[in-house]
This record gives C-alpha cells, structure tokens and sequence, in this order.
C-alpha cells in the first residue's frame, strides 16, 4: 500500500506586524531595474496614485514617492526651461506693429487694435466708430504712431490723427417715452460722469433722450443705474462704480484681508492708466467714505443699502 503523500509546506517570512516581507518589492519580482524604473517614471509623470494603493506599506514607499515627484518636477523645470525663450521672443514680436488689413470691412488699413474684440482685433477708422460706439468699455490701442497707443473711449482715429469725440454710458434706455413714434426719438449727450470699473475709471457722458414731435425728455435716474448694474458714489451719481467691482472687493478681502479699500483704489489707478486714460486719484477718493465704512467691506455696504 502506497505511502500518503505528506503536505509540502512553505515558509514566508513576516515581520513583526505580520505582513509578508518579500525578498525585493513586488513590482520588481519579475522585471528588471531598468523597466521598473520606467514603469515607476511613467506613473508619476500621468499622477497615478498607486503607490498610494499599494498593500505593501514599507519604508521604501515614501521614498519612492519622494523620488517620483522629484523626477517630476526635474522634468516639468527643463521642459518649461527649453520652452521660454520661444515664449518671450512671441511676446515681445506680438508687440511689433505690422501692416494689418481690417478685419471687418477686409478692405481698408486697419488704424486700432482691440483685444477685447478677439478674435479679430484689427479695425480701420470707420469700423472703429461703428463698433466702439456701442462697445465703449472696451481697451483699444491705436497703430497710427509706429506703436500700441492706449486711447481711452472718447478719442478716435481721424485721417490718421487722434481726434476727440463723446461716448456715452452703456445704460439701458427707454424704448418709448412718449405717445409719438419711436423714430422720433433722438439721443443726446448728457452731463459727463466717472464709471469706475475692475478695469479703471472712463470719463463718459449720460445718454438723455428727446422726442423731436412733442418735445419730451427722458434722463437716467438712480435707478435706471441700479437696473444697469452700477451703483452710484452720490444721488448726483457724478461717479458711478459697476456692481461687480463691489463683489470683487469682497473677494479680494476674503482672500487677503489685509487688503484695505485705499490699495484697492491705487490698483484701479493703475490700471486706468495703463490703459491710456486719466486716473485722477483726487477724484477717484473723493466718495471713498460713500464707499467703505470701518470694518465693513465696500460690498457689505452695497448689499446693506440695496
């Protein structure tokens, strides 16, 4: 009678938690330093987090993991190092003014570039009226000099010379404010206020309507401006603020709060003047006690009084 045959029986060696220690990791058992070298770049580089799955918790986890993020970041620094000069000699060729067609009539030279207008920034003189008269918030740079040249709204480009004109307030009026026909009606340029938006202050006129037949006349009041998302510095509104500056305060104090409401206006000074107009600091502050209060946020203030 054949002898049973006895159980074979394997050994493994566990330390003293009593996980399986392995004699090299289980990634490598059956690939050679090379591939698991490459198998471990190539989880970095696409952010896998299985090293973070792994059951195997030993020391030489976050060492591998030190590793990877170092290769990394070593990488990401000599791809952006070899792709920044083509970076810097793009932004400074944009800046070189060439010969550029309009490209909206596509006949006439163009005289003005708009990036707010992209994708097609170029315009000549005359598209320039027709499109900035209804855009007027938009940053516009004239080409006639041999250079960009920041213009604010209410200066055009006339027989290849600057000339002033007058804008008017992006403020939603009346289709009808009289029992006549609205061909009747005709707009004209009001008093001259300050709209200060996140991108400066803009020197513009209120639009006022008048019906040739009857005579009558309409003028924005404050809430005419509240219905168009401005908020008034004063109830002469001679200075009226867009209401997303107010929420963009409250954001910047939220994340900042040491941020005070005089270097918030010093950076829309700034900005005003990059962009080729006047900031006229004086002005600018002059309803900052309408604006701020102590300890409370400009927006704070807005959504009090609305």
């Amino acid at each position: 009678m054949p002898e049973p045959r006895q159980p074979r029986v394997h050994w493994r060696k566990r330390d003293v938690h009593g996980n399986i220690v392995y004699a090299r990791p289980r990634s490598s058992r059956h690939q050679s330093k090379k591939e698991c070298f490459l198998q471990d770049l190539q989880h970095s580089l696409s952010d896998s987090s299985g090293d973070e799955a792994s059951p195997l918790g030993t020391p030489r986890d976050p060492l591998l993991a030190s590793l990877n993020w170092s290769i990394r970041q070593s990488l990401f620094s000599e791809r952006w190092r070899a792709e920044r000069p083509r970076l810097v000699n793009t932004a400074a060729a944009k800046e070189s003014v060439a010969t550029h067609i309009c490209q909206q009539c596509r006949s006439s030279p163009a005289v003005i570039r708009c990036c707010d207008c992209r994708p097609r920034p170029f315009f000549c003189a005359e598209c320039d009226i027709s499109m900035h008269t209804r855009h007027v918030l938009h940053n516009r740079d004239a080409m006639t000099a041999g250079f960009f040249q920041p213009l604010p709204p209410t200066t055009v480009v006339v027989d290849k010379a600057l000339s002033q004109c007058v804008r008017l307030v992006p403020v939603e009026m009346p289709e009808k404010i009289c029992g006549c026909s609205p061909e009747s009606l005709r707009v004209s340029p009001g008093k001259t206020v300050a709209v200060v938006t996140m991108n400066g202050r803009y020197d513009l006129s209120m639009p006022e309507l008048f019906c040739e037949a009857c005579q009558a006349t309409w003028t924005a009041a404050v809430a005419d401006l509240n219905g168009s998302d401005y908020w008034p510095a004063t109830l002469q509104f001679a200075t009226m603020y867009t209401t997303d500056i107010f929420f963009s305060f409250e954001e910047m104090k939220m994340v900042a709060p040491g941020l005070s409401c005089q270097a918030f206006l010093r950076m829309l000074d700034q900005r005003t003047v990059r962009f080729g107009r006047d900031a006229r600091p004086e002005a600018s502050r002059a309803c900052l006690p309408d604006l701020a209060l102590p300890n409370a946020s400009a927006s704070s203030l807005f959504k009090s009084e609305y």
